[in-house]
């Protein structure tokens, strides 16, 4: 089918409007910088995800002007208390109670398809963002000028956008990962969980712990994390000769749920089966692409840190495209990205698997 070919050339092209690509969409809109946006899917993902951020992330909130309506959909974390072998605390991470020194709660559990919905929202609302949805890359090029995305809609109509700067927002499985040809480093970490959430009653509420906790159970470790309203979600571990697909089905999920609930208690909400890794990108520049979010790391969600990382690309990547696009700065400085954020990255990645390994430690003597 012949392309379709807008060459009115873009700043910057973002591809997958999750949470990093919304927010560097409304950051760079906000900047007047010409930001074109595509993403696979035409609507918000209508189940939580991501469920953590912290004080760095809600003064970006503040910067974007969206705090107030966020705030709406967030509460503050609880402590989280670990529990040994016997039962034991044997650990307690707590939070820091109001007022806070840093004028934002230090950690939050939020929704995420409302918050979501309103990052796409704002950045949508800028005149220099435009947005497309239910576009799919299928193409990645680039020379020494431009990059070319060749997209494809639903309807299989072929279309083509360039831009001077490239992106990837989109995910675990990257297609700009993929087509700028960047591998990914193994960090360590490899196991198989099962991550439910559940939309819990009057009966449930009274049956379960009044904090999030931690049940470093040798024969199945587990998480147990308070979320807003009756939003509760359980991360549980698929232990060896389990089938990842069987126990991700209603049927399976609540066999596993069966020490803290019944079916008469709640209602699933979402039930998937991951492996949990510990992955970074080798490099995070090639050429005039940049990878952001999930498709430039992956870490286990012990200290609920993967949608903050996300952002944090974002910010630090979006200034650096300001300054060179609008302020003269040089290229190179869109280099010194990837090298700043691969090293907090893959330094906050070590401190999350440090607590992924009290949590998992199979051995009960230790």
């Amino acid at each position: 089918m012949t392309a379709k070919a807008d060459f009115d050339l873009y700043d910057v092209a973002i591809v997958g409007l999750g949470p990093t690509g919304a927010i560097a969409a409304g950051l760079l809109g906000q900047k007047g910088i010409r930001t074109f946006v595509c993403d696979r899917l035409s609507e918000v993902y209508n189940k939580p995800r991501a469920i953590a951020l912290d004080h760095e992330i809600l003064r970006v909130f503040q910067q974007m002007g969206v705090a107030e309506k966020v705030q709406l959909f967030m509460e503050p974390f609880t402590d989280s208390v670990f529990y040994g072998v016997d039962g034991q605390v044997i650990k307690r991470m707590s939070t820091v109670a109001a007022p806070y020194p840093l004028a934002q709660p230090p950690s939050v559990v939020f929704s995420q398809p409302p918050v979501e919905k309103i990052l796409r929202e704002h950045a949508q609302s800028q005149p220099s963002v435009q947005v497309q949805l239910g576009l799919t890359l299928t193409s990645l090029t680039q020379t020494p000028e431009a990059a070319t995305l060749t997209l494809t809609d639903e309807a299989g109509r072929i279309s083509l956008v360039q831009a001077k700067y490239v992106i990837g927002c989109d995910g675990a499985s990257s297609s700009v990962r993929a087509f700028a040809g960047i591998e990914l480093e193994d960090l360590g970490f490899d196991e198989p969980w099962l991550v439910v959430d559940v939309v819990i009653n009057e009966s449930g509420l009274a049956k379960l712990p009044k904090t999030s906790v931690q049940y470093c159970n040798p024969q199945r470790p587990a998480s147990y994390l308070i979320c807003p309203g009756h939003h509760r979600r359980w991360e549980i571990s698929i232990n060896a000769g389990e089938d990842p697909k069987q126990v991700a089905t209603p049927e399976g999920a609540w066999k596993l749920l069966a020490p803290w609930l019944t079916e008469n208690d709640g209602t699933l909400w979402r039930q998937a089966s991951y492996r949990f890794h510990a992955l970074v990108a080798k490099q995070w520049r090639s050429g005039r692409v940049f990878l952001a979010g999930d498709s430039a790391h992956q870490q286990p969600p012990f200290l609920g840190q993967g949608m903050c990382q996300g952002v944090r690309d974002a910010v630090n990547l979006c200034w650096r495209l300001g300054a060179v696009l609008q302020d003269g700065a040089a290229d190179s400085l869109l280099d010194s990205y990837g090298f700043e954020r691969k090293a907090h990255v893959t330094e906050l990645t070590t401190r999350i698997k440090g607590i992924g390994k009290i949590i998992t430690e199979r051995d009960v003597d230790k």
